[in-house]
């Protein structure tokens, strides 16, 4: 519960508190049942009025019946912005440590050989303390070393609480002083500039609204060029009629002032802050969107928990890699998270291997609106229900157009009951809060040294630090981001915070979990709880299918599929005439193609698969879609190599269509008499023949001829099977030949003989 982070306060509705002000933790000794603890705040109207005195002694019990009575509340120290940065960010362009990194080492080595044996600092023996002896030891006074150690407790410990404020001096030089400031490395040639007077701040004022203002976004250089050009020049350079040149020539150096000065004294020639200017350079929207200030009122509009969430995802900046095999780098990891606006809690934060999608977003909120604990367990975290309450159905879900601005996100709105609202281009405030997350988890990270993670302004080989140290997958992430939303709503102390009056009247603490548990109590009238089923289907992505008479299309996909239902409701028959083919709606994952999930009739009835396509089984959506690809590449070169065939068959038709044309021709014109048969008569003559060959082919394979060795299932041909396909011989109508005679006989049977 207690630990070196941890920041104890006394709760002001308890008079009685033991602590009177914010008290930081230095020392605990359980087996003493001692705790040791130092004033926190050390600047500002709640400073302590002894900010170097030694820690004080409270009996541990005391202060942990305090806590859990309410009495004292925890929270989380941090460091400031300036010692709160990685390692690289203390060493020069030369790789040599700042100043004030060797001023934190220095500092640091005396803590370090106090902190040796914490009994004897805490509870001194005979003798001289521990302070004198190190004070002594480093040849410092014994209140600088105490302050030392004061400084190390109020870090929580960590050594960049050591590093000193620094700051600047200046001073305002008279006219025609000598150059104040620290030399140039051009002073050694007698060149070091001169101070900025008034008249050098109204050339500053020129050249900056003419040139730097503006939307030209001119670069500093360049401005300073002109400067240089308009204002500091002897001659200006010129193209003369005859086509001589006049060169440009500025005055000596200790006469102008530099970029640096242009720089600095801008604010002041044009009484501006760096931000105004800075915004007078951007384009209004980029301004608007990144930099511009914000109401922060968006929690006013909540009313209570479930009322509205934040939806948003970033990429982030850490490099994650793959649980198959860690030595490869995943190529872009999102985060998602979504947060309650009432509570400001956590309600879901989910990874994504991959860019934005709407197949992620589902997936963010599926893990929103369903009970945390199969969530956890998911991604192979065991917690407990209590650990993670937050979740169910809002009312209203505030999105980019990124992820829901189309249709296979439809159903989100129209299944659930809620309303889907889309926050406005370039209005940074209308989800300021899921936006401020992603700097809170991306110091979360930096803080706790994630191995991979980007620090920014990392020189030389460092560089590669991200890529070299990467080691978690996104499994192990989301874990990381699971335990740390549980600390947030549970445990976090929140500044600013949008407490009702009401809730802290009944005596609600400025943490996401009481208020979200009060606001359920008191506010129970936006949240909805369905069952798991009911939320996955309604989280899957739309399609629409096109009705054919024999399968069923998924549009913009080539996918075609069959369902008994439908085909048995009739909505498959064949429409007559121009009417449009019925289109039904339907829900997907990409993961397969094999099933979809068809609504009919306010019912959703399942798809499969046509057998059209059942090679492309178990494919997801992508894989179908380079499969798809990839077998009309094959088909277009089959049709290639297939070409000659295809045209050596066609011939081949064409020679015995013209076969028959001639046939027929010579029978007409040799012909004396009219045709001997009608149709019906022609009919069965060739109905008798077919009989005939049927006959001879059994008596063939039944007539052994007396050869008792012969194989009675396999037929060899025998002369008269072969048929001589090259034989050009014109037919002969008069000619005599078996069939002929076959012919004859059965037209005496039916009298035309």
């Amino acid at each position: 519960m207690l630990n070196n982070n941890s920041l104890l306060s006394p709760n002001s509705d308890h008079d009685d508190s033991i602590i009177t002000e914010t008290m930081v933790f230095a020392a605990i000794f359980p087996d003493l049942n001692a705790i040791w603890l130092l004033p926190y705040i050390t600047s500002g109207k709640l400073k302590t009025k002894s900010p170097d005195k030694k820690p004080t002694e409270y009996d541990l019990t005391i202060i942990e019946s305090a806590i859990e009575d309410g009495k004292i509340s925890l929270d989380c120290l941090q460091l400031e912005s300036y010692k709160d940065v990685p390692e690289e960010y203390l060493y020069n362009k030369e790789g040599e440590k700042i100043p004030s990194a060797i001023e934190r080492d220095r500092r640091y080595e005396i803590v370090k050989v106090a902190m040796s044996d914490e009994d004897k600092l805490f509870y001194p023996m005979h003798g001289k303390g521990v302070i004198a002896k190190v004070a002594e030891q480093f040849k410092v006074t014994r209140h600088n070393v105490q302050r030392y150690l004061n400084e190390y407790f109020r870090g929580g410990r960590h050594i960049n609480s050591l590093i000193p404020k620094t700051g600047r001096h200046s001073s305002s030089p008279k006219h025609g002083a000598k150059k104040v400031g620290a030399k140039r490395t051009t002073d050694i040639f007698g060149v070091n500039g001169k101070n900025v007077e008034a008249e050098d701040l109204e050339h500053i004022r020129y050249i900056a609204e003419k040139y730097y203002i503006n939307k030209k976004e001119k670069s500093l250089q360049k401005c300073f060029t002109l400067l240089l050009d308009e204002c500091y020049a002897e001659t200006n350079g010129k193209i003369l009629p005859n086509g001589g040149r006049v060169n440009t020539k500025h005055v000596h150096p200790n006469k102008q002032i530099s970029i640096g000065q242009f720089y600095d004294w801008m604010p002041i020639a044009l009484g501006m802050t760096r931000n105004d200017i800075n915004a007078k350079r951007r384009q209004s929207a980029i301004h608007k969107s990144n930099f511009a200030g914000r109401t922060g009122e968006v929690a006013y509009y909540s009313k209570g928990p479930g009322h509205i969430f934040q939806l948003d995802s970033t990429e982030m900046d850490i490099n994650i890699v793959s649980p198959h095999d860690r030595r490869v780098l995943l190529k872009k990891v999102t985060l998602y998270v979504i947060r309650d606006v009432y509570t400001r809690a956590f309600v879901s934060i989910h990874i994504a291997s991959g860019k934005a999608s709407w197949y992620e977003a589902r997936l963010a909120l599926l893990n929103a609106f369903r009970d945390k604990v199969a969530v956890a367990k998911e991604c192979g975290l065991i917690i407990d229900k209590d650990d993670f309450i937050e979740s169910g159905i809002p009312l209203i879900l505030l999105v980019d157009n990124e992820e829901f601005a189309n249709k296979i996100s439809a159903s989100v709105g129209r299944d659930l009951g809620l309303k889907v609202y889309f926050s406005r281009a370039y209005s940074g405030d209308d989800k300021g809060l899921v936006e401020s997350s992603f700097h809170m988890l991306h110091a979360m990270m930096r803080n706790e040294e994630l191995v991979g993670f980007q620090y920014q302004g990392l020189l030389g080989r460092n560089r590669k630090l991200p890529i070299d140290t990467a080691a978690l997958t996104p499994r192990e992430i989301q874990q990381i981001l699971m335990i740390y939303a549980i600390y947030h709503n549970r445990y976090i102390w929140k500044e600013d915070y949008p407490l009702e009056q009401e809730a802290m009247n009944d005596g609600v603490k400025d943490i996401c979990r009481e208020y979200w548990e009060w606001g359920v109590k008191k506010r129970p009238y936006f949240l909805t709880q369905k069952p798991t089923r009911t939320l996955y289907l309604s989280l899957l992505e739309v399609g629409q299918l096109t009705v054919h008479k024999t399968h069923l299309l998924l549009q913009g996909k080539h996918l075609k599929y069959k369902c008994d239902d439908i085909r048995l409701k009739k909505v498959q028959d064949r429409i007559v005439g121009r009417s449009a083919k019925p289109v039904l709606t339907c829900r997907y994952i990409r993961s397969t193609v094999d099933k979809i999930l068809i609504e009919l009739d306010g019912k959703l009835v399942l798809g499969e698969l046509h057998s059209n396509q059942q090679k492309f089984a178990g494919l997801s959506h992508d894989e179908f879609k380079d499969a798809w690809k990839y077998r009309n590449a094959i088909k277009e070169m089959h049709k290639h190599e297939i070409s000659g065939v295809t045209s050596d068959t066609s011939i081949l038709i064409k020679d015995i269509n013209n076969k028959a044309l001639k046939t027929k021709k010579y029978f007409i014109e040799e012909a004396q008499e009219s045709p001997l048969l009608n149709t019906q008569t022609a009919t069965q003559l060739q109905i008798q023949e077919s009989y005939h060959v049927d006959n001879e082919m059994l008596n063939r394979v039944t007539d052994t001829g007396g050869e008792e060795n012969v194989d009675q299932t396999t037929l060899a041909p025998t002369e008269s099977d072969v048929i001589d396909q090259d034989s050009n011989e014109e037919i002969n109508p008069n000619s005599t030949n078996e069939s002929a005679d076959i012919l004859t006989n059965i037209l005496g049977e039916i009298g035309h003989g």
